[in-house]
């Protein structure tokens, strides 16, 4: 997707079994529409050509990146899918950046993309881990559901009144989801390159849609949710979408 340094729609996954937010990782995020006459099958071709030809280009971070595209299942997206790259830090990510955008592969690799797509918001965030049950990394398959928050901080609220926010919900959801016996890894996003007019992003992976519905019934049938979400709620505004998501590139072995 275009290494271009706009902002797009919230949120790649990174399928780390992380318990809390000690260690953060950087994601780019492009958000995209199929050029007239195109579809997925031809962003599968264009992936599979990267695919066959990444591991020459000498960039570790390239080789260590995840890259993973999200489909909008319900909610207003006006995009056909997002793309995320991840598992890199700050400097990685710099680095993959320069060695790709300088290699005439990388180029030939990027004009596959062009071919198939035009994304009008691409942006670079900083992830945290908020929680995670998950055992198997990535899920099975690469295939997960996805449940995006994109959101404002009202007036005179900041990040601290979030991290405040979160600390109540936390254990609640954690309750919740072990009540079903269900996996899920929720983390937060801020921008560090921004144009798209929200101040953070929060999402929830699950391993299917059975998933997703039964850990948010066990959510909102707690007696403890109604104060969790009130302080979820005087803290931020948030449009929400569901979405379906895949691994495109795993991590070179």
């Amino acid at each position: 997707m275009k290494y271009g340094l706009l902002v797009a729609l919230c949120a790649v996954l990174t399928f780390f079994s992380l318990s809390s937010r000690a260690e953060t990782n950087v994601i780019e995020a492009f958000a995209c529409d199929f050029l007239p006459g195109k579809s997925m099958a031809d962003l599968d071709a264009a992936t599979d050509f990267y695919k066959s030809q990444r591991s020459k280009i000498k960039s570790p971070a390239l080789q260590k990146m995840v890259s993973r595209v999200w489909t909008p299942d319900f909610g207003a997206t006006p995009y056909d899918f997002v793309w995320f790259n991840s598992n890199m830090t700050f400097t990685e990510w710099g680095e993959m950046r320069q060695t790709f955008t300088a290699s005439s592969l990388g180029n030939e690799i990027q004009a596959r993309f062009d071919a198939v797509s035009q994304c009008a918001r691409s942006g670079v965030y900083a992830q945290d881990a908020l929680f995670s049950n998950l055992e198997e990394k990535p899920l099975p398959g690469g295939q997960a559901v996805i449940e995006s928050y994109l959101c404002n901080l009202h007036p005179g609220k900041s990040i601290a009144d979030s991290d405040a926010a979160i600390a109540i919900w936390k254990p609640v959801f954690e309750k919740a989801v072990a009540s079903t016996g269900a996996s899920s890894f929720v983390a937060r996003r801020t921008p560090i390159i921004s144009g798209s007019g929200f101040d953070l992003a929060y999402f929830a992976v699950w391993k299917d849609t059975m998933a997703y519905a039964a850990g948010n019934e066990a959510l909102r049938s707690s007696p403890a949710n109604a104060r969790s979400s009130a302080a979820f709620e005087a803290t931020h505004r948030c449009d929400s979408t569901l979405f379906s998501s895949r691994t495109m590139v795993p991590p070179t072995d």
